[in-house]
């Protein structure tokens, strides 16, 4: 979501109290309000100096490639050797018409909903760094984990199959549900779809072990059974994963390039569930030229949590930054992850009939 008014605008400008969703960027920003919107067909046109900016070709998709960072980003180590090209981008920036906003205030979103149906978002983003790691290290499975829902279970298990790896998901559940079929709703459909291997854990037992002894217990079954896996955590959020969005902020520094009237964004709006989005997106904008501050609006655990993890992970990329100069971390999770008020569907539903954008009730 962008906002574009005549002056900076906090974290929660009044009368607004709009909520976030990881599928797509919100990016806020400060110009004189422009009347023109950057449309999807308009933000995949370029020239020979943004050749990022374009759509996939025919080639690209599904093709593994050497990796270049942006410039300002070059300094960071270390660097992913590979990146595979997954997702539909540039995903487009366009107006969001809310109703009732604030005068001299336009909001913008930045659609990475529209970056592959089956790939969930932001998720692909980072698969493509994690995978042509997984790739190169020459694995033939993939293990991650997430919650019974988790959008990016679904996405590894969809990225896997495309490049012709199984997938192993440990998905957490209400200790009533664990020793009982998971059934074909939602992502779990789509999992069953693409193959997956599906293990139930309760709440209970997630919490006690913790996600990463989970996987590396599995891990280890995996080895000893001849398999060659590659375990990428929840949310694929790590100091690799933090590059998708490192390169989302180039792409929109180039985005804003090629439009005719210029629009200067000041601030992004993101939410964070598990915090390798809001890394990437505060650590390139305060390297590159956008120089915008982000504003995470965190849907579990609480600020403090994510900030000692942002930090972990732009510590493994040798930054050299504090995540509290970089990113402002709200606590918004409510009634708890997934846990949704009739007040809060009632608003999804308003939007949606409001401006045809539907948000995800889990953020």
């Amino acid at each position: 979501m962008l906002w574009s008014a005549t002056a900076r605008l906090s974290a929660n400008p009044s009368p607004l109290h709009l909520p976030v969703f990881n599928q797509s960027i919100t990016v806020l920003g400060k110009s004189k309000p422009s009347r023109v919107c950057c449309s999807p067909s308009r933000a995949m046109e370029t020239n020979d100096d943004t050749s990022k900016a374009k759509g996939l070709s025919f080639d690209d998709f599904l093709s593994k490639k050497p990796y270049s960072p942006p410039t300002w980003a070059s300094h960071l180590k270390p660097i992913p050797s590979h990146v595979f090209s997954l997702a539909h981008l540039p995903t487009p920036i366009h107006k969001w018409n809310l109703p009732n906003l604030p005068q001299n205030t336009e909001v913008w979103l930045k659609r990475d909903d529209l970056s592959g149906m089956q790939l969930s978002g932001n998720k692909v983003r980072k698969l493509e760094f994690l995978l042509a790691e997984a790739v190169a290290q020459g694995a033939d499975c993939i293990i991650t984990i997430g919650g019974i829902q988790s959008n990016h279970c679904r996405a590894t298990a969809v990225a896997a199959k495309y490049l012709n790896l199984d997938s192993y998901l440990i998905l957490r559940t209400s200790k009533l549900l664990v020793d009982k079929d998971p059934g074909l709703t939602g992502n779990l459909l789509v999992e069953r779809f693409m193959g997956a291997h599906i293990q139930l854990i309760s709440k209970e037992e997630y919490a006690k072990i913790g996600s990463v002894a989970l996987t590396n217990v599995l891990k280890e079954q995996l080895l000893k059974e001849g398999r060659r896996p590659y375990v990428i955590p929840v949310g694929g959020s790590n100091s690799l994963g933090t590059w998708g969005y490192i390169e989302a902020m180039r792409e929109i520094e180039e985005q804003l390039q090629i439009r005719s009237n210029r629009v200067k964004f000041d601030d992004i709006v993101v939410a964070c569930g598990s915090g390798g989005t809001i890394a990437g997106l505060s650590l390139g904008s305060w390297l590159g030229a956008l120089k915008a501050k982000v504003h995470a609006f965190c849907v579990c655990d609480d600020p403090d949590y994510f900030y000692d993890f942002v930090q972990d992970l732009i510590d493994g990329l040798q930054a050299g930054v504090n995540a509290r100069d970089i990113v402002s971390i709200i606590n918004a999770k409510g009634l708890g992850y997934a846990i949704n008020t009739s007040e809060e569907l009632k608003f999804v539903k308003e939007v949606a009939a409001a401006t045809g954008v539907v948000l995800d009730p889990v953020y």
